[in-house]
């Protein structure tokens, strides 16, 4: 199982903090240690430089008998030495040689099995070393150390429950966002409410959001008006085929019941016809349709819908035209296959007998031009806005037709970004459709 947003934050934020946190530390102890021992190397020399300001006066200090002020007092010793060789005063705790065997600066001696740190000096006749014990240097460093290093271990988990607290605050707008999806209904597509408060990061989802709700809304409806008008437009020729039905089944004679047995055929081509294009105006729907584009070759997939559609033009004595030049637009071959057969298809219903129905294929400056013309009665320019609707015929009404045609049509189109507009034909005769595709990619 994933682990949440908010464990994963919590967990990097207080493994950096710990980090740092540790860094921190060792960084302090070790500058306290050497400030211990710089502090410390610095009173060795100022008590070096008062023996020596004295040496002349003094004589040899019992310092056994002295009160111990200090529980380090007796890890300290010192010598005064003339010309380096006879020793006139030391502490009790010091041995009787010389406590380092350099005459000037520090020195780490070990002297009776413990280490000492030495300072010497030498002025004249006297040769002053004061000396510390090692040992009570590290305490002392030790001391501070911990002295410093215990806000920080103490801290830590102050800072870390400080940090899961801002972590939880500052995701409450997120988990707040996922309760008010859970509690949502799958139907309930109304936009969220995006606060003022939400954060500069949550914006973008939320107006992402809302916009899918709102497609997904659209889509919805739209599928509804579209179920809504299928099952009204099925429903005249499942009449009209079942009405027919009856007029056989009441049928005296052969001569009776082959008429109506022929319009139950032809009921059922209609409906057949109506349930193909249902079934590819529906899957026109998914977007994958985008990305199986490739290079389609226009001229030659008009010249093949053509000729699939040459007997039905021969049968009412229509010529198909094929015009311009070869070229390419970049599409998906099979969709761009049916957007030809429903216009052509709409053109040599609609087309007189005997007349001609053109294909004009070229390029101008927006695009790659696709053109369909017929001289059938064309449409009038007041209800041209309507022409791709679903359902919506506006041509002959002798015609049989469903309304589907131009709404695959336009669909497709859109899927192709391809412009689709309707003119007058040639004299003002007829209906020229013509489609805009973008100039293919070099």
């Amino acid at each position: 199982m994933p682990r949440s947003i908010r464990s994963r934050l919590l967990v990097s934020l207080l493994a950096a903090a710990a980090a740092v946190w540790i860094v921190s530390g060792i960084v302090a102890w070790r500058d306290a240690l050497h400030e211990v021992d710089e502090l410390l190397d610095a009173h060795l020399a100022q008590s070096a430089a008062l023996l020596l300001a004295q040496a002349g006066e003094l004589d040899e200090i019992d310092t056994e008998h002295l009160p111990l002020l200090h529980k380090y007092g007796r890890r300290v010793a010192f010598q005064v030495w003339e010309h380096g060789e006879r020793l006139r005063l030391h502490s009790l705790n010091a041995p009787n040689t010389r406590l380092s065997r350099r005459d000037r600066g520090f020195a780490d001696e070990l002297i009776d099995g413990r280490r000492w740190r030495v300072f010497s000096v030498q002025q004249d006749e006297w040769l002053i070393q004061v000396a510390e014990e090692s040992g009570a240097r590290k305490a002392i460093g030790r001391s501070v150390g911990r002295g410093l290093l215990l806000p920080l271990l103490l801290g830590l988990p102050l800072l870390g429950m400080l940090i899961a607290w801002i972590v939880r605050r500052g995701l409450r707008p997120l988990a707040l966002l996922s309760e008010e999806v859970g509690r949502r209904a799958p139907d309930q597509l109304a936009p969220l409410p995006v606060p003022a408060d939400v954060g500069a990061e949550l914006q973008p989802l939320l107006l992402r959001l809302n916009q899918l709700f709102a497609q997904l809304a659209e889509s919805f409806e739209s599928e509804r008006r579209f179920t809504a008008d299928a099952a009204h437009e099925l429903r005249t020729p499942i009449a009209a085929l079942k009405a027919q039905a009856q007029v056989a089944q009441r049928a005296g004679s052969d001569a009776e019941r082959r008429p109506a047995l022929d319009k139950v055929i032809q009921a059922c081509d209609r409906t057949a016809r109506l349930i193909d294009q249902l079934l590819t105006l529906a899957r026109l729907e998914p977007a994958h349709w985008r990305a199986h584009r490739a290079r389609t070759d226009l001229h030659a997939l008009a010249s093949g819908v053509a000729a699939d559609l040459a007997p039905l033009a021969l049968r009412r004595g229509i010529d198909l035209v094929l015009e311009g030049e070869t070229v390419a637009v970049d599409g998906h071959a099979d969709l761009l296959a049916v957007l030809l057969r429903n216009l052509l298809d709409n053109a040599i219903r609609y087309a007189p007998d005997h007349s001609t129905v053109r294909v004009r294929i070229g390029r101008s400056a927006a695009g790659v031009l696709l053109h369909v013309i017929d001289q059938g009665p064309g449409i009038e320019r007041g209800l041209r806005d309507r022409l791709g609707q679903r359902f919506q015929r506006l041509g002959r009404a002798d015609v049989e037709g469903t309304g589907l045609g131009l709404s695959i049509v336009r669909r497709i189109a859109e899927l192709h970004g391809a412009a689709l507009r309707f003119d007058d034909g040639p004299d003002g005769r007829g209906l020229d459709v013509v489609l805009t595709f973008p100039a293919p990619d070099s």
